[in-house]
């Protein structure tokens, strides 16, 4: 009998299953409340604007995530593009429609276990701690709720701005349909951008969410980092290994081990007891602390942070109003408010602890919020938001009291802002270093970011390229991935192939867990440290033109990633390659992603490309099949590019007294180059250098755009191939 009822069980269930294609009925639209179109223009993209409050009267919370404040119209009910509708479909849930086109690609969508098109697959938006990435990954870090959609030179996005979870069908069932869900109660709005080009469209949504301001110079370099170095020795041990191997290392990262029993703003008496001098000493020999710090507040009676922030009601609390408590590192645990802002001032403050012993950059780790005792934050077959009661915890913002899932999605931004104020409130005009694994739209105005916990595959060295592409077209500039892997063991030859693709990155980072080997670059044979050694002097070459690439992401919002059809939108093959990118407009990079093999297709858009270490000259509108030996540097300068490169390094602290190079790329060349102090905020009472580079007729020219810095550099230029080098005046 038992049997015959799971075998009915099971038919049933695959009956349903077979049935998935079909489209489900949509339920009768319920919104009885308020909503409102809108028109405006920005960055010279035109922008529609829906406002929805469910309820008659209200007003719609502060998102946090936009910061634009353009004109707005107010119109009727507007043509809207992709035939886009919308309802409210239940209490706790609104449904959008769109058309999908065949031919339209769909990008961004923030952080995606996936390819460069997002399209064909279902993606959860909900901040979860994702451990273990494969093809069935769907919820991560990071939700960006912003897609552009379209091709070749028309493009639209569509940003849904409301920090409560969604799910994203972009076509899953080949039907040409989209379909997002969003599950709330509270009011949100709505953004539809476009048509315009796709760098244009991306100028726009980051005009609207704010843009990265330019990093301090240090934190471009590498970094190294492991779950955990567990004491002062090692750490002075890492430090000595990186200067006498003379291995370019700026930063070493401190993991959780260095708190007093992972209280977050403390350290360790016992395995850091000289933390301060510690500090000091690596400062000496030019490197700079970065120390993680979680969002759990271990839930100990003798301990300050705790019993402060639970006597000023400052910590998430259940809904019969207690303090919220789930175990994370320390144990059981409270977590900050950070919608509160009287809790975000308090937490900000907290970081003089750390400032005061010299540290320079905050790494904000576990911040979806993760607990370890809640694996899954949203269930598959949850069709509307929970009740109250029923949810997680609550929080308390300006409107009342709000359910956690409505702003989950906040947590990592506001812990990163409240960091960021925090490093600001110490060191006025000094650029804050924040790293982040969780966020949403916005999180580049406050932190980096990098992917969280890949593992030393080949699958994730490739997947690192459209993840992060998507990164960057979601308006977060400073990203990375764990060079290596975070999990397993990184053989040498995946480590080598990570350094030639990782020098790319925007944030530079070599991290692995503490039960795997260790991946640090003399952790290998002497010839396999020899080729990370001269990847990273290659990384420290690159910085002046790395430095570049922020000021003009600053201006435009432009990614320092780019797929190639950002500057080769016509270009059809061009658009479909996610295993290659363009770094800026001038380098495209094209690593070797699988294990054992020297050569590789590269496919060059229009134009001549010239191997960036080799000079070789190759054709462009083609593929070609390039060998790239171990160590290689898998990249092709453009020809009629002009890039700045700096002498070899070993810390940015050597910046300012190395000459500049720029190589010139062709007979008739341009490019341009920007230099500041890399350190203040002065910049931006125009503190700068600007200067547009021309190579015509054999003659170098440089005209300035502004100078109101003084450089300490010298610079030369040179000619692709010619070893002589010109000194030139700028």
């Amino acid at each position: 009998m038992d049997l015959q009822l799971e075998t009915a069980i099971d038919w049933t269930r695959a009956q349903d299953g077979r049935r998935l294609w079909q489209p489900s009925e949509r339920e009768v639209d319920i919104f009885n409340g308020e909503s409102c179109w809108q028109r405006s223009r920005l960055e010279n993209v035109d922008v529609l604007r829906l406002s929805v409050t469910p309820t008659a009267g209200a007003s719609i919370p502060d998102s946090f995530t936009v910061v634009a404040s353009p004109d707005w119209s107010t119109i009727a009910q507007p043509d809207l593009p992709l035939c886009f509708e919308w309802q409210q479909s239940r209490p706790g849930r609104f449904d959008f429609y769109f058309k999908l086109a065949r031919e339209l690609k769909c990008l961004a969508l923030g952080e995606r276990f996936s390819g460069l098109n997002v399209r064909g697959q279902k993606h959860t938006l909900i901040s979860t701690d994702s451990p273990h990435h494969h093809e069935s990954t769907d919820a991560m870090y990071k939700s960006v709720p912003f897609l552009v959609l379209g091709s070749a030179d028309k493009f639209y996005g569509l940003y849904l701005d409301s920090p409560a979870p969604c799910r994203f069908d972009l076509d899953s069932e080949l039907t040409e349909e989209g379909h997002i869900e969003l599950l709330t109660r509270r009011g949100f709005r709505i953004y539809l951008l476009g048509p315009s080009p796709l760098a244009s469209l991306v100028q726009a949504f980051t005009g609207l969410v704010g843009r990265a301001k330019l990093p301090p110079l240090w934190s471009l370099g590498h970094q190294q980092c492991r779950w955990s170095y567990p004491d002062e020795t090692t750490v002075r041990e890492l430090a000595r290994e990186f200067r006498q191997r003379k291995i370019p290392c700026d930063t070493l990262v401190l993991d959780i081990d260095y708190m007093d029993e992972y209280r977050v703003f403390t350290s360790s008496d016992e395995r850091f007891p000289q933390f301060e001098k510690m500090i000091s000493d690596l400062a000496a020999e030019n490197f700079k602390v970065v120390t993680i710090i979680d969002p759990g507040v271990k839930q100990d009676s003798r301990y300050k942070q705790f019993t402060d922030g639970e006597s000023k009601d400052y910590f998430c609390k259940t809904a019969d109003g207690k303090t919220f408590i789930e175990k994370v590192w320390p144990g059981p645990s409270a977590f900050p408010d950070f919608l509160k802002r009287e809790t975000r001032a308090w937490w900000a403050s907290q970081h003089k602890f750390l400032t005061d012993k010299g540290v320079a950059g905050i790494w904000n780790d576990m911040n979806e919020p993760a607990f370890f005792g809640v694996t899954k934050i949203l269930p598959n077959d949850l069709t509307e938001l929970p009740d109250d009661k029923d949810q997680i915890c609550l929080h308390e913002a300006e409107e009342g009291i709000v359910p956690h899932l409505e702003v989950r999605n906040l947590y990592g931004l506001l812990m990163s802002r409240s960091t960021h104020e925090g490093l600001l409130l110490e060191r006025p005009n000094q650029r804050p270093f924040v790293l982040s694994r969780s966020g949403t739209a916005g999180i580049q105005r406050y932190a980096a970011v990098w992917l969280g916990d890949n593992k030393s595959w080949y699958e994730h060295l490739r997947k690192s390229i459209p993840m992060l592409l998507n990164i960057g077209l979601s308006g977060i500039p400073f990203a990375g991935v764990d060079i290596g892997g975070f999990w397993e063991n990184a053989l040498p030859e995946l480590v080598i192939r990570w350094y030639e693709l990782g020098i790319f990155y925007p944030f530079f980072r070599n991290h692995c867990a503490l039960s795997f080997r260790g991946q640090e670059a003399f952790a290998y044979a002497p010839h396999v440290e020899e080729s990370a050694r001269k990847l990273i002097e290659t990384r420290y070459r690159l910085l002046p033109y790395i430095r570049n690439l922020f000021w003009e992401h600053l201006r435009t919002g432009a990614p320092l990633m780019r797929p190639l059809m950002w500057h080769y939108s016509t270009d059809p093959i061009a658009a479909d390659i996610d295993c290659q990118f363009m770094f800026g407009r001038d380098i495209l990079v094209a690593p070797i992603l699988e294990r054992g093999h020297e050569y590789r297709s590269v496919y060059l858009p229009a134009g001549n490309w010239y191997h960036l270490e080799t000079n070789e000259l190759f054709e462009g509108e083609r593929a070609h099949t390039v060998k790239m030996p171990l160590g290689a540097v898998p990249a092709f300068a453009r020809q009629g590019a002009i890039l700045p490169l700096a002498e070899v390094m070993q810390h940015t602290s050597e910046y300012d007294s190395k000459s500049i190079t720029f190589h010139v790329y062709g007979e008739h060349a341009s490019g341009s180059y920007f230099e500041d102090d890399g350190i203040t905020f002065d910049y931006e009472t125009g503190k700068y250098n600007e200067f547009e580079l021309s190579f015509q007729s054999g003659e170098f020219h440089c005209s300035t755009v502004r100078r109101e810095f003084v450089s300490s550099h010298q610079y030369r230029f040179c000619r692709v191939g010619n070893t002589f080098q010109e000194a030139i005046t700028l």
